[in-house]
């Protein structure tokens, strides 16, 4: 067909093929919007809560940061509130690069993300805020749209109660501090979403930018393979070809192997990083060794001198407590689940319990939506009230997580 320049007056003209391009977009585009106006009200009251909660915890009680906390005190006490521990790496990253040899251990795409934003002219600390926040966003509109496949288009109570519990989830403030989970979970959520829709072009491509953002990123890459060897549809060994796609994954990681050798001397330089700043973190096959050692520690707590130590229990108590909780409701929901989904849980339990501790697991497997759909979907939560309990508990424990997050204890 021949091509026409538009004027003033010469309409356009649209061959059959654009408008059904036009059409589907539009159509795309409304299919997207309940999602997101079914996620922004429950997400506008989790962060202000959770900012609020932070804050006043904060300036009720002053805590004393040392100097690596310097860059914080021109900004107002909510945007210090949300910059505690590994945020301090992301932000200097984000502003000066890989200066010392215990940050390569942090993958760059976040801290991009959050230069691109402070490229506005927007502070460091309140750029990395928003990116969390829209991350967050973006997270659980994906995690909506999973859950409307997984329960069924009829089941819009338990789509919103999957919404909830993630945000109510014991270690869910990391979602609205300066840290990576939010940017993780939206690309994980999302690239699960078109797996499932056999979407395999924009699932890779997500999972190339999700090699950019943590080492884990590998189980899921994994897992979504998964996904598509199990298919609907999938015949015996016949390979079809759009398992190309997956050729796109480790585009994020090689890109940063590559920055390593260039920049840093040394390709695998987020690797030899915990050599300098975590060399409690020690590489360990020996995952059920790892595990009873961890609860014994764990079991420990309870018999200190004086009674339990509430901020130990939350900083190495919650995490032996989430990877059991996590690896029980895995086993018992396996055969109600898609491959994929029992292979995200499985791979990243233990892929976190390879480094000798689980210290951080309660913010590792804030990332796991299938155990949150199998604990959604169980029929003992049907009851409104038990449900309530259950929210009115776990925003109890994030709360607390939350408050001493900010005075600077350990909590994952």
């Amino acid at each position: 067909m021949a091509s026409v320049t538009p004027g003033p007056d010469r309409p356009v003209r649209y061959g059959r093929g654009m408008l059904q391009g036009l059409r589907a977009g539009r159509a795309r585009s409304v299919r997207a919007a309940p999602d997101l106006a079914a996620v922004l009200g429950p997400f506008l009251v989790w962060w202000v809560a959770v900012v609020t909660v932070t804050t006043v915890s904060l300036a009720s009680i002053p805590v004393v940061l040392d100097a690596s906390y310097d860059h914080l005190r021109p900004h107002p006490v909510w945007v210090q509130s949300l910059v505690r521990w590994d945020s301090n790496y992301y932000l200097t990253i984000a502003e000066r690069g890989y200066v010392s040899p215990e940050m390569p251990a942090f993958f760059p795409l976040y801290p991009l993300l959050v230069r691109l934003v402070a490229s506005t002219g927007l502070a460091y600390p309140v750029a990395g805020i928003l990116v969390s926040a829209v991350a967050t966003v973006v997270a659980l509109t994906h995690l909506r749209r999973l859950a409307v496949d997984h329960f069924g288009p009829a089941e819009t109570l338990l789509h919103q109660r999957a919404v909830l519990l993630f945000l109510a989830g014991p270690s869910a403030f990391f979602l609205a501090a300066v840290y990576t989970e939010s940017v993780f979970c939206a690309l994980t959520f999302a690239a699960f979403h078109h797996a499932r829709r056999q979407h395999w072009g924009r699932a890779c491509a997500l999972l190339a930018l999700l090699t950019a953002s943590r080492s884990p990123a590998v189980v899921v890459v994994l897992a979504v393979l998964v996904e598509y060897l199990t298919r609907p549809g999938a015949r015996g060994h016949r390979v079809d070809r759009r398992v190309l796609w997956f050729l796109l994954t480790p585009a994020g990681l090689l890109a940063y192997l590559g920055y390593g050798a260039r920049e840093l001397g040394d390709p695998l330089a987020f690797l030899h990083a915990y050599d300098h700043g975590w060399a409690y973190q020690v590489f360990d096959p020996n995952v059920p060794a790892t595990v009873l050692h961890v609860l014994g520690e764990w079991a420990a707590l309870f018999g200190a001198d004086g009674g339990p130590d509430v901020q130990n229990l939350f900083g190495h108590g919650l995490g032996p407590f989430a990877w059991l909780f996590c690896l029980v409701v895995t086993a018992a929901s396996w055969r109600r689940q898609p491959a994929g989904f029992t292979a995200l849980s499985l791979g990243t339990l233990v892929f976190v319990a390879l480094n000798s501790n689980l210290q951080a697991v309660n913010r590792y497997v804030i990332v796991l939506f299938p155990v949150l759909f199998a604990v959604t979907g169980w029929r003992h939560l049907r009851e409104e009230s038990r449900f309530g309990l259950l929210l009115l508990a776990s925003g109890a424990v994030m709360a607390l997580g939350a408050v001493l997050f900010t005075h600077a204890e350990w909590v994952g």
